[in-house]
């Protein structure tokens, strides 16, 4: 079973890295996106001052493979401020309807959540999608909407309480270059 899967991958591997270059339009993207991360700390919601870079590179088709840094603050000025990052797989296709660009991810990724008392570690995922409009050659104004789920949060097991919920969402905005 395990060499199957292993043979499967190495014979998409090789597909992807044997595929001409005019099969792809771009090699790729880099973005800048800035927003909030909603969490719920201790039965309340919180509004978060959020930031994420990232770079993805094009695969197969419309789908891309990336990794991405973000930033979460408990607030302005730069309090507290939490990094993490992630891989991710995006569905980003090529055709533009009237300049707009659709987009879908599903991440993964070690998080850091600064909260009142502290900062509290965890393992996430994350499913969303947002709209962008192409204002130039390459150049796209994005806005996303994520949900993230929490894993392995301390205090959150099945009779604990945690501090933090074990969900939130992310609202961003920003823009993308399409790398050539």
């Amino acid at each position: 079973m395990v060499r199957r899967l292993l043979f499967a991958l190495a014979a998409f591997g090789l597909l992807v890295v044997a595929a001409p270059a005019s099969t792809r339009a771009d090699t790729g993207h880099v973005g800048m996106l800035g927003g909030v991360a909603v969490v719920d700390e201790s039965g309340e919601t919180q509004w978060r001052p959020h930031a994420r870079t990232e770079i993805g590179f094009r695969l197969w088709g419309p789908f891309e493979l990336g990794g991405f840094l973000q930033l979460t603050t408990l607030g302005f000025p730069m309090e507290m401020a939490s990094f993490c990052g992630g891989l991710f797989v995006q569905l980003r296709p090529d055709t533009a309807l009237f300049g707009l660009v659709p987009y879908l991810e599903g991440s993964g990724s070690r998080v850091t959540l600064p909260v009142a008392d502290g900062r509290v570690d965890a393992w996430g995922v994350s499913a969303g999608g947002g709209l962008g409009y192409e204002v130039g050659a390459g150049v796209v104004i994005e806005a996303r909407v994520l949900h993230h789920w929490y894993f392995d949060l301390p205090g959150n097991g099945p009779s604990g309480t945690g501090e933090v919920g074990v969900d939130g969402w992310s609202l961003t905005a920003g823009v993308t270059y399409r790398m050539p």
